[in-house]
C-alpha cells in the first residue's frame, strides 16, 4: 500500500511544473562560443580572432550612411513637431519664443503627427541597423553563400556617432511623451530653497502660483517627492545653476540624462566584453534603441542616471572580483566604488539597489571558490561588505545634499496609477470588471492589493532565486541582474513603456540568443508608439486623426525612399 501511495505522488509530482535548478533556464539566453565550424544558429558569437569585423565594402557602407541619416532626420522632425506637441508647461511656455514654437503650438494634430512620422523614421533606421552589428533580420535560405557566423560591418565608434546624430537635435526641442520633467523642476526648486521634499507635494510647498509647481502632473502636484536624495540633488544644483528657469532646466535635465546614457554606454561595452558578446550588438539594442532615445533623452526620465550608476557599480565591481587575487587592495578599493555608484543608483531609483546584491553573490562566489571559505560564511561576509558601503554611502549623500531619510518610506506614491502594462494591476482590473458584470459590485481596489502584493512576491522570490544562482555560479552576475530586472517588470504594479530598459540594458551585454533580441526589436518599435508626444490623454477622434495621418504619411515617405534605394542598387535588408 505504501509503494502504490509513494509511486501514486512520484506520478503526481512528474505531472507538476518543474522549476529546475536555480538559474538553469534563464542561462538559456547565453552561450559560449565552443570555436565548431558549424555555432548554433540560435546564437550571436563574438569570433576569438580578430576576422569578425570585416571590411565594408562601398554598397554596405552607403547602405549604413542612408540608414544614419533616416534616423537622425527623423529626430529633426521629432525635434520640429515637440515645439507644439511636446509636454509644455501650464504657464509661462518659453517654446512660444523659439522659432516655429508659437505656430506650431496652434497646430496639436499636425505638430504630433509630425513627432509620429519622426519616431517611425527612427524605429525603421534603428531595426535596419541590426544587419550591420550582427544581427540578421532573416535567417540564410538554404544552399545560400550566407555566412554561418554573423558579421559585424560597423565599429563601436560608428554606433556612437550614429547616436549623437539622433540625439543632439533633442537637446533643445520640449520635453516628450511626459510631464515628469517638471516634477523634477519643482522639486529642485524646494531643495534649492531648503525645503523638505517628503513633507507635502510642490504646490503646497512653493505654493499655488507657482510656474513650476503649476507644470506639475496633478498625481504628484500635492504628494510627497517620490525620488531619491541623489536625484533631488542634482535636481537642486540645475535649480540653482538655471535660477528656475523652465527652458534651461530643461536643457540641463537632457544633459544630465545624456550623460547618463553615455557612461551606460561605456559599461555595457565592458561588461559586453567581459561575457563574450558584441560590444556592437550591446550598444545597439541598448542604447540606440528607439525606448532609450525617445523616453531617456526626450521625455528626460531618471532611469538614465540610475542605469548609468548601475552598469557603472555592475563593471566596477565584477573588476574588483577579478583583481582579488592580484591585488587586494585595488581589488577592494574597486568593490568600494562598486557599491557607493550602486547605492547611489538606488537613491536615484529603489531598483537599483539591485545591483548591491548580485556583486555581492560574485564575491561571495570567489571566496567560496578561491579562499576555501564556507557558504554562509562568504554569505555572511558579502552581505557585511555591501551594507557597510550602503549605510556610509546613504550617510554621505544625506550630508552633502542635507536631504533626510524620507525618500526610504515615500516610494508608494505611483501605486494610485492603473498601468495596462502591469500583469498584476491587468489582472486585478480584468478581475474587478468581471466582478462588476456579474453584479457583485466594485471590488477593484480590493482585487488590485492582493493581486499586486502577489505580484511583488513573485518578482522578489524570483530575484533571490537568481542571487542563490549567482552564488552557486549557475548564472552570470550581470545576467542574473537582467533577468531579476525583468521578472520585476512584468510584476511591478506600475509599469511604463520604458520600463523594460531595466533589464534590456544590461541583458544587451551578456544575452546573445537571436530570439531574445528579436523579442527586444519587436517590443521596443511597437511601444514606440504607443505614447502621444504630449504625454496626456486626449479625445478619441483626435487620436484617431493622429495617427491616420502620420501612418499615411509615413508610408508615402517610406516608398518614397524605398524606391530610391531599390533604384540605386542599395539592399537594406543584410
Amino acid at each position: 500500500m505504501t509503494g502504490k501511495f509513494r509511486g501514486f505522488l512520484s506520478g503526481v509530482k512528474a505531472e507538476l511544473p518543474q522549476l529546475g535548478t536555480a538559474g538553469s533556464r534563464s542561462a538559456r539566453l547565453h552561450a559560449e562560443d565552443t570555436g565548431a565550424a558549424e555555432p548554433d544558429s540560435r546564437f550571436d558569437f563574438v569570433p576569438a580572432n580578430a576576422d569578425g569585423l570585416k571590411r565594408t565594402t562601398t554598397a554596405q557602407w552607403r547602405t549604413f550612411f542612408i540608414l544614419r541619416w533616416v534616423g537622425t532626420v527623423g529626430s529633426l522632425l521629432i525635434a520640429f513637431g515637440a515645439l507644439g506637441a511636446g509636454a509644455l508647461p501650464v504657464v509661462g511656455n518659453p517654446y512660444d519664443n523659439v522659432p516655429f514654437g508659437s505656430l506650431m503650438s496652434r497646430m496639436l494634430q499636425t505638430s504630433s503627427a509630425i513627432v509620429m512620422v519622426g519616431v517611425g523614421l527612427l524605429v525603421a533606421a534603428w531595426v535596419f541597423l541590426a544587419p550591420f552589428v550582427g544581427t540578421p533580420l532573416r535567417q540564410p535560405q538554404e544552399g545560400s553563400l550566407t555566412p554561418t557566423r554573423a558579421r559585424r560591418l560597423v565599429t563601436t565608434h560608428q554606433l556612437w556617432r550614429t547616436w549623437a546624430g539622433w540625439v543632439i537635435p533633442l537637446i533643445f526641442t520640449a520635453p516628450l511623451f511626459t510631464q515628469d520633467i517638471y516634477s523634477y523642476l519643482a522639486n529642485g526648486s524646494i531643495v534649492m530653497q531648503g525645503m523638505d521634499p517628503y513633507s507635502a507635494g510642490p504646490v503646497q510647498l512653493l505654493g499655488a502660483g507657482d510656474e513650476l509647481a503649476r507644470s506639475v502632473p496633478f498625481i504628484w502636484a500635492n504628494s510627497p517627492s517620490p525620488y531619491g536624495p541623489v536625484a533631488l540633488g542634482l535636481a537642486g544644483v540645475v535649480s540653482a545653476v538655471t535660477s528656475n528657469s523652465i527652458l534651461l532646466g530643461v536643457i540641463a535635465h537632457r544633459l544630465l540624462s545624456i550623460a547618463g546614457i553615455m557612461v551606460a554606454g561605456w559599461a555595457i561595452s565592458c561588461l559586453a566584453r567581459r561575457c563574450r558578446v558584441s560590444p556592437e550588438s550591446a550598444l545597439w539594442l541598448g542604447i540606440l534603441n528607439p525606448l532609450t532615445i525617445l523616453h531617456l533623452v526626450g521625455g528626460i526620465h531618471n532611469e538614465s542616471i540610475m542605469l548609468g550608476l548601475l552598469l557603472v557599480g555592475m563593471e566596477l565591481g565584477l573588476r574588483g572580483v577579478d583583481k582579488l587575487e592580484k591585488s587586494t587592495r585595488s581589488a577592494y578599493l574597486a568593490l568600494i566604488a562598486s557599491g557607493v555608484f550602486l547605492s547611489c543608483a538606488g537613491m536615484v531609483k529603489v531598483t537599483g539597489f539591485i545591483g548591491l546584491g548580485f556583486v555581492g553573490m560574485a564575491y561571495a562566489r570567489h571566496l567560496i571558490d578561491k579562499e576555501r571559505a564556507s557558504r554562509w560564511k562568504a554569505l555572511a561576509y558579502a552581505i557585511a561588505l555591501q551594507l557597510v558601503i550602503l549605510i556610509a554611502t546613504i550617510a554621505l549623500i544625506s550630508a552633502l545634499t542635507g536631504i533626510g531619510l524620507g525618500w526610504i518610506t515615500g516610494q508608494g506614491g505611483a501605486a494610485s496609477i492603473r498601468s495596462w502594462l502591469s500583469t498584476s494591476t491587468a489582472v486585478g482590473v480584468g478581475t474587478g470588471f468581471i466582478g462588476m458584470l456579474l453584479g457583485l459590485g466594485d471590488h477593484t481596489e480590493a482585487i488590485l492589493t492582493v493581486t499586486r502584493t502577489f505580484g511583488v512576491l513573485v518578482a522578489v522570490a524570483f530575484m533571490a532565486r537568481m542571487l542563490f544562482a549567482t552564488l552557486r555560479g549557475r548564472i552570470h552576475p550581470v545576467g542574473g541582474l537582467g533577468t531579476a530586472s525583468l521578472v520585476l517588470v512584468i510584476f511591478f504594479p506600475v509599469v511604463h513603456p520604458w520600463y523594460i530598459l531595466w533589464a534590456v540594458l544590461p541583458l544587451a551585454a551578456w544575452a546573445n540568443r537571436l530570439i531574445f533580441r528579436f523579442c527586444v526589436v519587436a517590443y521596443s518599435a511597437a511601444m514606440s508608439f504607443f505614447v502621444l508626444p504630449r504625454g496626456l490623454g486626449l479625445p478619441p477622434s483626435t487620436i484617431i486623426v493622429i495617427y491616420v495621418s502620420a501612418a499615411c504619411t509615413f508610408a508615402v515617405i517610406a516608398g518614397l525612399w524605398w524606391v530610391a534605394v531599390r533604384r540605386s542598387g542599395i539592399r537594406v535588408l543584410n
